[in-house]
């Protein structure tokens, strides 16, 4: 069976920049008249909401005066993504300021990053001695909480995306698919040969991600697949994705049990862990490769 897919064929675009320039700015002014007192409380009503449409997501924070234009801030675990002050459209990756020539989300997750290393320094948890720079070292593998490697080595094979089989390098990665972070490591990896990755697909931002998930591990070439999700494209898939559905469920159960917040996870082979986004050279120090 093929299955035609475009760049936005999910449920959430992955542009939002294409959604805004429809005309989503059209009343912003109107939006922002309303009080503090207002805001507060239709962010509280828009978190209940979408908490209740992403369950497995964890949302932490919802703030409708810190999105960009009229569009409200979610965070959920190390992830951003917006939502419109109704809960009707959720807009999943990178936004980007055209005039300044920012990107809005990389921006974003960097603050947020900086502050969860600076709670977890003050709560005594391993990270970088209080006063160094929050940004990772190219020389020096860091520091991290471990997984427990002989549950991940229960996790099937099966269950994954194997790249570069072979490769001296091991690591394992687990993604959502419309985790703008995960997209962004995945075109990163497309260059390197010498790393083997087990990627592991879950589904942590809504049924979109379970979907895609399922497909791409249903698909009778998963990279291939996986390319086509991110670009738009054609993938194969088999009749039955019975077994590529319950994959995906057992990856997201054991991301939960394993206490992960966000993706992408990065794991090394002694199971030290890396929540986030790694430069390339950053990676292979963290992986203790070149």
């Amino acid at each position: 069976m093929k299955i035609k897919l475009p760049v936005s064929a999910a449920k959430f675009s992955k542009s939002p920049t294409a959604n805004l320039a429809t005309g989503v700015l059209v009343g912003v002014g109107a939006i922002f008249l309303t009080g503090f007192g207002a805001n507060t409380v239709q962010a509280l009503q828009l978190k209940d909401k979408l908490s209740k449409a992403f369950p497995a997501a964890e949302i932490s924070s919802v703030d409708c005066k810190a999105g960009p234009g009229p569009l409200c801030e979610v965070v959920a675990g190390k992830n951003v993504f917006y939502a419109d002050r109704d809960g009707r459209h959720a807009f999943v990756g990178s936004v980007l300021d055209m005039k300044g020539k920012k990107d809005l989300t990389d921006e974003r997750l960097r603050q947020l990053a900086a502050m969860q290393d600076g709670e977890a320094r003050i709560m005594g948890a391993s990270g970088p001695a209080a006063g160094a720079s929050a940004q990772p070292s190219a020389k020096a593998a860091p520091a991290g909480p471990k997984v427990d490697l002989a549950k991940l080595a229960a996790l099937p094979k099966a269950n994954a995306v194997i790249h570069n089989p072979g490769a001296a390098v091991k690591m394992t990665i687990f993604t959502d698919l419309n985790c703008s972070f995960c997209q962004r490591l995945s075109a990163d990896l497309k260059n390197v040969k010498d790393i083997e990755v087990t990627e592991y697909l879950v589904g942590i931002l809504g049924q979109d991600s379970i979907e895609k998930a399922k497909l791409a591990l249903c698909a009778t070439d998963r990279v291939a697949a996986l390319d086509a999700i991110h670009a738009g494209g054609e993938l194969k898939v088999s009749g039955d994705c019975a077994a590529a559905e319950a994959a995906v469920k057992a990856n997201t159960e054991f991301f939960h049990s394993a206490g992960f917040q966000g993706t992408p996870v990065i794991v090394r082979g002694d199971g030290t862990v890396n929540e986030g986004w790694m430069q390339t050279n950053e990676l292979r120090a963290f992986l203790g490769g070149r």
